[in-house]
């Protein structure tokens, strides 16, 4: 029995999945037993996929060496194996729901597109600046979250638009500083020691 750390999780109607941080893939049914999968790096996230009969019928795990695992519910068979660039995978994205291929993004910021029918199952497709968080697929455009910001790209890299929330937050930090610099000098004007600091000493 495994004494792991949980480090990602995901819940399904039929059950949950929990991966630990020792490997170990679990599949939590409402009713049954369990059943294990070790991988041998941690897992850093999780994908569920759906099948024809619309339920989830396996798991794709991003682990902490840049793999791409896909694991068949409810066994837990191996199904597929994908290896990239040996960085963490931070977020996975079905390329449509009649697809089983797969944008990834990591750590370092590198799109990589996985899949049976991808040349030589893996392809990296374009690098991105900062470290990846979410990422997903819509029409012609791949949409890539960095923190609270925002980038669509075309399927060639080539970035459309962005929206950066970074000077946002820096315009509003000067703005609660400014606020919390005039309330400390008001309140030493309002206070009698503050007062009592301007008064000249005699002696």
């Amino acid at each position: 029995m495994s004494n792991g750390t949980v480090v990602r999780s995901m819940v399904l109607s039929e059950g949950y999945i929990i991966a630990l941080d020792d490997g170990i893939i679990s599949w939590r049914p409402n009713r049954g037993r369990r059943t294990n999968y070790r991988l041998q790096f941690p897992a850093s996230v999780l994908l569920g996929m759906k099948g024809p009969s619309g339920l989830c019928e396996s798991v794709i795990v991003g682990d902490t060496r840049g793999n791409i695992i896909r694991l068949s519910l409810p066994k837990l068979e191996l199904l597929d194996a994908f290896e990239t660039s040996g960085r963490v995978i931070k977020s996975l994205c079905r390329v449509s729901s009649t697809s089983d291929r797969i944008l990834v993004g990591s750590e370092c910021g590198h799109v990589w597109l996985v899949g049976r029918d991808v040349p030589n199952n893996c392809v990296m497709m374009f690098k991105h600046d900062e470290c990846i968080t979410s990422i997903r697929s819509n029409n012609n455009e791949i949409i890539v979250h960095s923190g609270w910001s925002k980038y669509n790209y075309d399927w060639e890299g080539v970035m459309i638009s962005n929206f950066s929330r970074n000077e946002i937050f820096e315009q509003k930090r000067r703005e609660r500083s400014n606020r919390r610099a005039k309330l400390l000098e008001k309140k030493a004007q309002n206070s009698a020691f503050g007062a009592m600091l301007d008064m000249p000493i005699i002696s």
